[in-house]
């Protein structure tokens, strides 16, 4: 999933331990400024659970992922999801994530899907508490 709250999420480098104890360096991970959801970019996620099983077969206690697939996967992956400007704006909710939730709202209206309606409410409901905006 690159998508989140309607917009791109966006590449880090981050450790993770593996539940086998093995500290994971450099692992590019997308988050999402909106609401913090974070997860291993997919483009790399069965590279870093391979190598983390091979660390942990190894006894390994820490390495670096670049270790195994190379540092130039790894910057590919970092410039396929640049910072955006949730972050250089140092906002968590952009006015565009709104519209285009509205946007939808009127589309899954128009096809009677209540169950994504509901959805689309609560991320609203998310975004106005991340705003502080209070009801009149």
């Amino acid at each position: 999933m690159d998508l989140c709250c309607g917009l791109s999420m966006v590449a880090r480098l981050q450790h993770i331990y593996t539940e086998g104890g093995v500290l994971i360096q450099d692992v590019p991970v997308l988050f999402c400024p909106t609401c913090l959801h974070t997860e291993i970019a997919p483009d790399i996620e069965m590279d870093f659970h391979l190598f983390a099983h091979n660390c942990e077969t190894d006894r390994v206690r820490s390495a670096s992922l670049s270790d195994a697939v190379g540092d130039e996967k790894i910057l590919q992956i970092l410039e396929k999801y640049p910072e955006d400007e949730r972050i250089r704006s140092n906002q968590r909710v952009l006015p565009e994530q709104i519209d285009a939730t509205l946007d939808l709202m009127i589309t899954a209206k128009q096809q009677n899907d209540q169950a994504w309606y509901n959805e689309l409410v609560e991320r609203l409901q998310m975004f106005r508490s991340l705003l502080g905006v209070k009801r009149g």
